[in-house]
């Protein structure tokens, strides 16, 4: 997890550097859902080669009840920048689970006070659960400090 914090710190730095491909999103829906697909892009540097992702995930509220599939399902696809070429495919859950908790754990470090005490995260479902283990297990709060925040915890969803 300490690496994911570090990448995704180092992705934020580069976008404020103007270091990056500008995001995209796009949004479509559909009879039962919808679909949103997120682009970005990391330009090259003296140590890596200039790459390209996109996200494409589809929402179905009614898929649990109905047909026993996640609401949510997805794909990343990573490609090379300079010449097309895809680089992987790769399910866009854990992916999304593990850069939403290394962003929150990159935004606790820069905005929350030293002597905080209490962590209050919400989020769809079971993102939630999944953000708060992952940010809780890096340990990671503060500018200076390791808190846990061990004194109160909230974590909610809106229902469902």
């Amino acid at each position: 997890m300490e690496d994911c914090i570090d990448a995704v710190e180092q992705a934020f730095l580069s976008h404020a550097h103007g270091q990056t491909v500008a995001p995209g999103v796009l949004g479509t829906h559909v009879e039962g859902g919808g679909f949103h697909v997120k682009t970005a892009g990391l330009l090259a540097s003296k140590d890596e080669p200039s790459v390209y992702v996109t996200k494409i995930n589809a929402n179905f509220p009614g898929n649990p009840e109905r047909r026993g599939l996640p609401t949510i399902q997805g794909v990343v696809a990573l490609f090379d920048a300079e010449d097309g070429r895809l680089l992987a495919l790769l399910d866009s859950m854990e992916i999304t689970s593990l850069r939403t908790a290394a962003a929150t754990a990159v935004a606790a470090k820069y905005l929350a006070r030293d002597d905080a005490e209490a962590v209050t995260i919400c989020g769809c479902a079971n993102r939630v659960g999944a953000s708060f283990a992952r940010y809780r297990a890096s340990a990671r709060c503060g500018a200076s400090t390791r808190s846990t925040f061990s004194r109160s915890v909230r974590v909610g969803s809106p229902p469902t």
